[in-house]
Protein backbone atom coordinates (compact mmCIF):
# COMPACT_ATOMS: atom_id res chain seq x y z
CA UNK A 1 0.00 0.00 0.00
CA UNK A 2 0.96 3.86 -0.82
CA UNK A 3 1.65 5.92 1.84
CA UNK A 4 2.80 9.38 3.05
CA UNK A 5 3.76 8.56 6.26
CA UNK A 6 6.19 11.30 6.85
CA UNK A 7 8.77 8.93 8.43
CA UNK A 8 8.49 6.45 5.45
CA UNK A 9 9.23 9.66 3.12
CA UNK A 10 12.20 10.49 5.05
CA UNK A 11 13.76 7.50 4.95
CA UNK A 12 13.20 7.33 1.01
CA UNK A 13 15.34 10.71 0.78
CA UNK A 14 17.78 9.15 3.16
CA UNK A 15 20.94 9.03 0.56
CA UNK A 16 19.17 11.55 -2.18
CA UNK A 17 22.22 13.10 -4.20
CA UNK A 18 20.37 13.66 -7.33
CA UNK A 19 16.58 14.40 -8.53
CA UNK A 20 15.19 13.20 -11.51
CA UNK A 21 11.89 14.98 -12.52
CA UNK A 22 9.42 14.08 -14.85
CA UNK A 23 7.87 16.71 -16.50
CA UNK A 24 4.25 16.56 -17.21
CA UNK A 25 2.51 15.51 -13.76
CA UNK A 26 5.46 16.62 -11.03
CA UNK A 27 6.44 20.20 -12.80
CA UNK A 28 2.84 20.58 -14.54
CA UNK A 29 -0.14 19.92 -15.94
CA UNK A 30 1.03 20.10 -20.04
CA UNK A 31 -2.26 20.11 -21.59
CA UNK A 32 -4.24 21.60 -19.16
CA UNK A 33 -5.22 24.10 -22.07
CA UNK A 34 -5.35 21.81 -24.50
CA UNK A 35 -7.04 18.00 -24.95
CA UNK A 36 -4.38 15.33 -25.26
CA UNK A 37 -7.11 13.62 -26.77
CA UNK A 38 -7.27 16.27 -29.55
CA UNK A 39 -3.72 15.70 -30.21
CA UNK A 40 -3.80 11.95 -31.04
CA UNK A 41 -7.01 12.85 -33.34
CA UNK A 42 -4.42 15.17 -35.18
CA UNK A 43 -2.03 12.82 -34.89
CA UNK A 44 -4.60 10.11 -36.17
CA UNK A 45 -4.99 12.33 -39.17
CA UNK A 46 -2.16 12.78 -40.14
CA UNK A 47 -1.53 9.20 -40.69
CA UNK A 48 -4.55 9.08 -42.64
CA UNK A 49 -3.28 11.84 -44.96
CA UNK A 50 0.03 9.36 -45.52
CA UNK A 51 -1.90 6.16 -45.65
CA UNK A 52 -0.92 5.00 -42.71
CA UNK A 53 -3.43 4.76 -40.52
CA UNK A 54 -4.34 1.43 -39.77
CA UNK A 55 -7.20 -0.10 -37.92
CA UNK A 56 -5.65 -0.80 -34.62
CA UNK A 57 -4.81 2.60 -34.03
CA UNK A 58 -8.23 4.57 -34.89
CA UNK A 59 -9.57 4.24 -31.13
CA UNK A 60 -6.02 5.36 -29.46
CA UNK A 61 -6.09 8.41 -27.41
CA UNK A 62 -2.41 8.43 -25.82
CA UNK A 63 -0.43 10.33 -27.96
CA UNK A 64 2.60 8.54 -26.77
CA UNK A 65 1.47 4.98 -27.20
CA UNK A 66 0.10 5.89 -30.47
CA UNK A 67 3.74 7.18 -31.30
CA UNK A 68 5.56 4.08 -29.66
CA UNK A 69 2.83 1.45 -31.38
CA UNK A 70 3.30 3.27 -35.05
CA UNK A 71 7.02 2.86 -35.06
CA UNK A 72 6.72 -0.70 -33.61
CA UNK A 73 4.13 -1.71 -36.47
CA UNK A 74 6.87 -1.02 -39.10
CA UNK A 75 5.41 2.45 -40.62
CA UNK A 76 8.18 3.55 -42.16
CA UNK A 77 10.62 6.25 -40.80
CA UNK A 78 9.82 9.23 -42.40
CA UNK A 79 6.32 9.12 -41.47
CA UNK A 80 7.52 8.33 -37.92
CA UNK A 81 9.35 10.96 -37.64
CA UNK A 82 6.63 13.34 -39.34
CA UNK A 83 4.33 11.99 -36.77
CA UNK A 84 6.60 13.26 -34.04
CA UNK A 85 7.02 16.02 -35.42
CA UNK A 86 3.34 16.87 -35.10
CA UNK A 87 3.33 16.04 -31.36
CA UNK A 88 6.36 18.20 -31.02
CA UNK A 89 4.27 21.16 -32.32
CA UNK A 90 1.19 20.05 -29.89
CA UNK A 91 3.52 19.95 -27.15
CA UNK A 92 5.38 23.22 -27.67
CA UNK A 93 1.98 24.72 -27.96
CA UNK A 94 1.05 23.25 -24.78
CA UNK A 95 3.92 24.51 -22.51
CA UNK A 96 3.18 27.91 -23.03
CA UNK A 97 0.11 27.81 -21.00
CA UNK A 98 0.66 24.89 -19.05
CA UNK A 99 -0.67 24.99 -15.87
CA UNK A 100 2.40 24.94 -12.98
CA UNK A 101 1.85 22.39 -9.92
CA UNK A 102 1.81 24.34 -6.90
CA UNK A 103 5.31 23.73 -4.82
CA UNK A 104 7.43 22.23 -7.60
CA UNK A 105 9.11 25.74 -8.62
CA UNK A 106 9.87 26.02 -4.84
CA UNK A 107 10.94 22.63 -4.51
CA UNK A 108 13.30 23.17 -7.58
CA UNK A 109 14.69 26.42 -6.54
CA UNK A 110 15.58 24.69 -3.02
CA UNK A 111 17.23 22.17 -4.26
CA UNK A 112 19.17 24.25 -6.59
CA UNK A 113 19.95 26.16 -3.95
CA UNK A 114 21.78 23.56 -2.09
CA UNK A 115 23.69 22.47 -4.72
CA UNK A 116 21.33 19.30 -5.40
CA UNK A 117 21.93 18.56 -9.18
CA UNK A 118 18.78 18.05 -11.08
CA UNK A 119 17.45 16.84 -14.69
CA UNK A 120 14.68 16.36 -16.16
CA UNK A 121 13.28 12.71 -17.25
CA UNK A 122 10.50 12.73 -19.94
CA UNK A 123 8.49 11.09 -22.34
CA UNK A 124 7.64 14.85 -23.82
CA UNK A 125 9.83 16.36 -26.42
CA UNK A 126 12.62 18.64 -25.11
CA UNK A 127 11.48 21.47 -27.07
CA UNK A 128 8.19 21.54 -25.15
CA UNK A 129 10.11 21.49 -21.52
CA UNK A 130 12.36 23.88 -22.88
CA UNK A 131 9.74 26.36 -23.57
CA UNK A 132 7.96 25.79 -20.34
CA UNK A 133 11.41 26.42 -18.64
CA UNK A 134 11.86 29.79 -20.18
CA UNK A 135 8.33 30.91 -19.46
CA UNK A 136 8.45 29.68 -15.84
CA UNK A 137 12.10 31.07 -15.51
CA UNK A 138 13.58 28.14 -14.37
CA UNK A 139 15.77 27.44 -16.92
CA UNK A 140 19.16 27.76 -14.67
CA UNK A 141 17.86 25.38 -12.64
CA UNK A 142 18.62 22.29 -15.19
CA UNK A 143 20.95 24.12 -17.26
CA UNK A 144 20.12 22.15 -19.97
CA UNK A 145 19.98 19.30 -18.36
CA UNK A 146 16.49 17.91 -20.50
CA UNK A 147 16.41 14.21 -21.63
CA UNK A 148 12.84 13.85 -23.28
CA UNK A 149 11.65 12.02 -26.37
CA UNK A 150 14.80 11.59 -28.95
CA UNK A 151 14.97 10.20 -32.83
CA UNK A 152 13.83 6.07 -31.16
CA UNK A 153 10.52 6.16 -29.46
CA UNK A 154 11.15 2.35 -28.41
CA UNK A 155 13.38 4.56 -26.14
CA UNK A 156 10.25 6.43 -24.11
CA UNK A 157 10.13 5.05 -20.44
CA UNK A 158 9.02 2.70 -19.55
CA UNK A 159 12.66 1.97 -21.47
CA UNK A 160 14.94 3.53 -19.43
CA UNK A 161 17.28 5.30 -21.50
CA UNK A 162 16.71 8.98 -20.44
CA UNK A 163 17.16 7.90 -16.60
CA UNK A 164 20.61 6.11 -17.48
CA UNK A 165 21.60 9.69 -20.00
CA UNK A 166 21.11 11.73 -16.89
CA UNK A 167 22.53 10.02 -14.69
CA UNK A 168 25.72 9.60 -17.24
CA UNK A 169 25.44 13.31 -17.43
CA UNK A 170 25.51 14.29 -13.78
CA UNK A 171 28.55 11.66 -13.44
CA UNK A 172 26.32 9.39 -11.23
CA UNK A 173 25.75 6.19 -13.45
CA UNK A 174 27.85 4.07 -11.18
CA UNK A 175 25.59 4.65 -8.13
CA UNK A 176 21.90 4.75 -8.85
CA UNK A 177 21.00 4.29 -5.50
CA UNK A 178 21.56 7.80 -5.06
CA UNK A 179 19.07 8.87 -7.48
CA UNK A 180 15.52 9.76 -6.66
CA UNK A 181 12.96 9.91 -9.69
CA UNK A 182 9.77 11.84 -9.20
CA UNK A 183 7.11 10.48 -11.52
CA UNK A 184 3.14 10.48 -12.00
CA UNK A 185 2.82 6.98 -13.90
CA UNK A 186 3.26 3.37 -14.18
CA UNK A 187 6.36 4.21 -17.10
CA UNK A 188 8.31 6.66 -14.13
CA UNK A 189 8.36 3.54 -12.04
CA UNK A 190 9.07 0.42 -14.51
CA UNK A 191 12.09 2.82 -15.77
CA UNK A 192 13.24 3.84 -12.37
CA UNK A 193 13.23 0.29 -11.64
CA UNK A 194 15.06 -0.83 -14.83
CA UNK A 195 17.61 1.96 -13.97
CA UNK A 196 17.95 0.92 -10.04
CA UNK A 197 16.78 4.04 -9.30
CA UNK A 198 14.97 5.32 -6.05
CA UNK A 199 11.45 6.09 -6.82
CA UNK A 200 8.47 8.46 -5.29
CA UNK A 201 5.63 8.60 -7.00
CA UNK A 202 3.63 11.48 -7.38
CA UNK A 203 -0.46 11.60 -7.62
CA UNK A 204 -1.05 15.09 -7.39
CA UNK A 205 -4.63 16.61 -7.38
CA UNK A 206 -7.55 17.23 -9.39
CA UNK A 207 -10.04 15.10 -11.21
CA UNK A 208 -7.27 12.66 -12.69
CA UNK A 209 -5.77 11.88 -8.79
CA UNK A 210 -7.70 8.78 -8.37
CA UNK A 211 -7.01 7.59 -11.60
CA UNK A 212 -3.58 8.40 -11.18
CA UNK A 213 -3.34 6.67 -7.65
CA UNK A 214 -5.11 3.37 -9.07
CA UNK A 215 -2.12 3.15 -12.01
CA UNK A 216 0.58 3.63 -9.87
CA UNK A 217 -0.88 1.11 -7.05
CA UNK A 218 -1.27 -1.13 -9.79
CA UNK A 219 1.68 -0.56 -10.36
CA UNK A 220 3.43 -1.54 -7.02
CA UNK A 221 4.34 1.86 -5.95
CA UNK A 222 4.84 1.92 -2.33
CA UNK A 223 4.84 5.11 -1.70
CA UNK A 224 3.15 8.07 -2.65
CA UNK A 225 3.00 11.91 -2.25
CA UNK A 226 -0.49 14.26 -3.69
CA UNK A 227 1.18 17.60 -3.06
CA UNK A 228 4.43 18.89 -3.38
CA UNK A 229 4.28 20.80 -0.70
CA UNK A 230 5.15 17.45 1.27
CA UNK A 231 8.27 17.04 -0.24
CA UNK A 232 9.71 20.64 0.10
CA UNK A 233 9.06 19.95 3.87
CA UNK A 234 10.30 16.29 3.68
CA UNK A 235 13.85 17.82 1.59
CA UNK A 236 13.96 20.52 4.63
CA UNK A 237 13.60 17.61 7.37
CA UNK A 238 16.23 15.54 5.18
CA UNK A 239 19.10 18.06 5.56
CA UNK A 240 18.35 20.19 2.37
CA UNK A 241 18.57 23.51 4.64
CA UNK A 242 22.08 22.67 5.16
CA UNK A 243 24.21 23.87 2.50
CA UNK A 244 26.66 21.23 1.68
CA UNK A 245 25.21 18.17 3.61
CA UNK A 246 24.28 15.36 2.07
CA UNK A 247 20.39 14.48 2.24
CA UNK A 248 19.68 12.32 5.52
CA UNK A 249 22.88 12.80 7.04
Amino acid sequence: MASTDPKRLLNRLRGVKVVLFDFDGPLCDLFAEYSAAAVAEHMKGFLADKGCLLRQFEAYTDTHQLLLDVAAAGVPAEIVKGLDGVLVDAERQAAKVARPIQGAAELIRGLAAMDRPMAITTNNSPASVQVYLKEHGLEREFSGRIFGRGDSPEEMKPHPACLRAAMKELGWESTPGNCLMIGDSWRDLEAARKAHVKFLAYAGLGDRYQQRVDALLEARADLLVRDMWELVEAFSNAGLSRRGAPVGE
